[in-house]
């Protein structure tokens, strides 16, 4: 682990902090959203203040990745009770504010123990109603958006303020089906499926334009990506 860290309300982050998180998260009574992530950890030993041993059930190739979802974020438990109102963690933000509904504020953490980062402050609007998103951005009430409806592209792209990034992610959208059970245990059928339908269509009527026909479980971001089309 990284020595000399702080949780933002100044105590010190260790090993003892990891392993109360870990154990935390995939206790039988856990309501962790993806407990799933933990299942194959067997045990979790302290070293020392910066070590921190896993021992896993079994082999996990994805292990160290899941280790980097936000459901692992690490906690100290003086406040695991009290994070779901006023976080405390260990990042370069430190919270602020939560206008329930309204809006979440961060503020720059000058105790950070990576590199510093070059925002003050962000506040995190709620926006409920996906039709506001377009003119809170054109009116200069929010300075980013992540996700528009895809119908909402061409508004913001002929303003020149505003730079429009599209690209390749890796979410497909998929027609799956379970091969044991019949009709779909044959061949033929599944095929027939696949020649009816029309993806082009799909992607232009479901998402303005915006996709790329794929016949593959994996989306063309992945290196393991095969075009089957």
């Amino acid at each position: 682990l990284h020595t000399g860290v702080k949780f933002h309300d100044g105590t010190d982050f260790n090993a003892d902090d990891v392993k109360f998180s870990l154990d935390r998260a995939r206790a039988d009574n856990s309501v962790n959203a993806q407990k799933g992530l933990f299942a194959a950890i067997d045990t979790v030993e302290v070293v020392d203040p910066a070590t921190v041993r896993i021992t896993l059930k079994n082999p996990q190739s994805s292990f160290l990745y899941n280790m980097g979802w936000g459901d692992a974020v690490i906690v100290a438990p003086e406040t695991a009770d009290t994070n779901k109102e006023k976080p405390v963690g260990t990042g370069p933000f430190r919270f602020q504010n939560w206008a329930k509904g309204s809006s979440i504020t961060l503020i720059r953490s000058d105790a950070y123990w990576g590199a510093p980062v070059s925002l003050y402050k962000a506040e995190f609007r709620i926006v409920t109603d996906a039709a506001a998103a377009v003119p809170a951005l054109l009116s200069g009430d929010v300075q980013a958006f992540p996700f528009f409806d895809p119908d909402s592209v061409a508004q913001i792209q002929g303003d020149p303020r505003f730079k429009v990034v599209i690209g390749a992610t890796e979410g497909e959208t998929i027609l799956s089906m379970n091969n044991k059970k019949p009709p779909f245990d044959r061949l033929q059928v599944r095929q027939a499926i696949s020649f009816a339908l029309d993806r082009k269509a799909i992607i232009d009527g479901a998402s303005a334009g915006h996709g790329v026909p794929i016949g593959s479980h994996m989306s063309p971001a992945n290196k393991a990506y095969v075009d089957l089309t």
